[in-house]
């Protein structure tokens, strides 16, 4: 029964998780239809980071009071509407809107989704629950540029976002019926100010801060740069584009394993130590095999860190003050790592190109390792 139940939650983080991928093997499509610069292109995951941010935060402060399930249903429900509406956009303007709503659909699934897997998993078995759940991500980020790369041969690119809203209307169908809620394990509510003081948690949020950067920000702009700076034809960059992210997949898998073996701290030194230097090379590779192979070690690091590091927020926090320390962590990673990565790399590649901006995140995530000393 629990492994039908983690199979209907990895099903409700990939349906997640795909309805934001997505955006990113169509954005040389959207921005050429749109006639948006590199910038402007990166802005649409501003618009969506800015959703999640606010999302994310609400379901930390309100999923413990509402439920869990409630706040789940709540979410899968604006993500569906919002994927609906994205494939019948026009202008700019519009995909602003609609990916701020989608921002704040998703963006309530992860704070409420984490306690109700701890509450159903015994604590022994949280790191191989958790990979196996962050899988999700993992098989969405490789699978999706090649399912675009399919359905572009056939069908227009907004065709796809219906095709998004479809499976999450099947998961959070799944889910409904299903899964029941955990009851929040608190008498009296914990106040954000509780959460913000702690040293840990900084240390946590800066470390996702980098981690998102390295991973989803710099994905979102992987498409822009194989298409416009490497020259490829955009069937053969998402195709490529897919297959390197396949890694990540197994990396997810493994990384449960290993922390519960040696702990989430030595696991997360080595991943975003090993994260930043792979995408600092990724930046100067220049033969288009290497460069390739770059793309597959990268994508497969960096993917490591975040089933490690929710197991850490897991053993770092009480029942309690998990669901608002998880929200708020993954608001202060998303919002500057996710929102801010891909229109700064934009407005580099705008002004420059992408690999100064990528050599400079990959530096920096190097350094941001060495915080794992204060925890």
């Amino acid at each position: 029964m629990k492994i039908f139940l983690l199979s209907i939650f990895w099903g409700l983080w990939f349906a997640n998780f795909s309805v934001r991928t997505v955006i990113s093997p169509l954005l040389p499509i959207i921005e050429h239809e749109l006639n948006i610069s590199h910038a402007a292109a990166g802005g649409i995951f501003s618009f969506l980071s800015v959703g999640y941010t606010i999302s994310v935060l609400l379901s930390g402060l309100l999923s413990p009071r509402i439920g869990y399930k409630r706040s789940i249903a709540m979410g899968f429900m604006c993500l569906t509407i919002s994927a609906f509406f994205f494939s019948y956009v026009e202008t700019y303007a519009g995909l602003a809107v609609v990916s701020s709503l989608m921002g704040l659909g998703a963006g309530i699934y992860l704070p409420s989704a984490i306690p109700l897997l701890t509450g159903i998993i015994e604590r022994k078995n949280w790191g191989k629950a958790i990979a196996f759940h962050e899988t999700a991500a993992s098989f969405s980020i490789f699978s999706i540029p090649l399912l675009v790369a399919l359905v572009l041969r056939f069908f227009q690119w907004k065709t796809v976002f219906l095709m998004m809203s479809a499976t999450c209307l099947v998961v959070f169908s799944l889910f409904l019926v299903f899964v029941s809620d955990v009851q929040p394990q608190q008498k009296k509510s914990v106040r954000l100010a509780r959460v913000l003081v702690r040293r840990d948690f900084w240390i946590i949020a800066i470390l996702w801060i980098f981690a998102a950067a390295g991973s989803l920000g710099l994905y979102n702009m992987i498409p822009l740069f194989l298409v416009e700076e490497n020259g490829m034809p955009l069937e053969l960059a998402n195709t490529i584009f897919g297959i390197s992210r396949i890694g990540g997949f197994f990396a997810a898998i493994l990384t449960g394993f290993v922390v519960d073996r040696y702990g989430f701290k030595k696991v997360l030194f080595v991943v975003l130590s090993t994260t930043g230097l792979s995408t600092t090379v990724l930046a100067i590779a220049k033969p288009i095999p290497f460069l390739v192979i770059m793309l597959i070690v990268q994508a497969t690091v960096s993917t490591a860190f975040f089933p490690a590091a929710l197991v850490a927020v897991s053993k770092l926090t009480n029942p309690s003050e998990r669901s608002i320390f998880t929200g708020t962590t993954i608001a202060v990673g998303v919002i500057v790592g996710l929102g801010l990565t891909p229109v700064l790399l934009g407005f580099i590649a705008d002004v420059w190109n992408f690999q100064i901006g990528i050599l400079f995140l990959g530096i920096l995530t190097v350094l941001s390792s060495f915080l794992l000393k204060g925890i």
